[in-house]
């Protein structure tokens, strides 16, 4: 399956992203740009965690990084899509950037900060060819649905997703909890609608 749900800290990404580096299968982009700036391409664990220190209008830092992968050689050459705005609405802004395409892998990262009772889940998924031919008279400006090889596409998101899963200790439901995950669920963090006292966590054998 393409879909990967997992709970993991910004320590814990850390180790994964490390890993999806040092791979050199795919480039990560951020989904959407900041207005009116280029969208940016990560070239490191740091640069992506980094993100995770951004700070909203009322101080709150961000809670989440979400990610778009594009697999080398699995589809056309990448190219930002330019998104116009409505500055009245956006602050003045005209434009953005989004990272779009039939093939592109979602890894979107969750975390939690100091005192939250709650750590969402971090994700990946990606169109199979099936359901990007389902879309595709609904979406515009994807390009050609035949530009995409989607064999690819699977076979580097099915070695990503036993990666995520070979780095949990612990299974809450389906989902793989990674250490730093687990350290909070054992003081009382609830993941996602998991909470403590309500759902047993399946440790991994040691």
């Amino acid at each position: 399956m393409p879909n990967c749900d997992f709970y993991a800290t910004k320590e814990d990404h850390e180790g994964l992203l490390t890993w999806l580096f040092a791979e050199e299968s795919c480039d990560v982009y951020e989904l959407a740009s900041d207005f009116e700036q280029p969208l940016k391409c990560f070239r490191s664990a740091a640069e992506v965690l980094a993100q995770f220190e951004r700070s909203y209008a009322n101080g709150n830092k961000w809670r989440s990084v979400h990610l778009q992968l594009y697999v080398r050689g699995a589809g056309p050459a990448f190219e930002p899509r330019r998104v116009e705005l409505d500055p009245v609405a956006c602050g003045g802004a005209t434009f953005r950037y989004n990272a779009d395409g039939w093939g592109l892998v979602q890894l979107y990262l969750g975390s939690a900060s100091a005192g939250d009772a709650r750590l969402e889940d971090s994700h990946t998924n990606h169109n199979s060819l099936k359901r990007a031919q389902l879309w595709a008279d609904t979406a515009d400006g994807l390009g050609a649905i035949e530009d995409w090889d989607f064999a690819k596409i699977t076979s580097f998101s099915s070695r990503f997703n036993r990666e995520i899963r070979k780095r949990g200790v612990a299974k809450v439901g389906s989902r793989a909890v990674f250490p730093g995950a687990l350290k909070l669920w054992d003081i009382g963090v609830a993941m996602g609608p998991y909470k403590p006292g309500e759902y047993t966590l399946q440790r991994a054998e040691t």
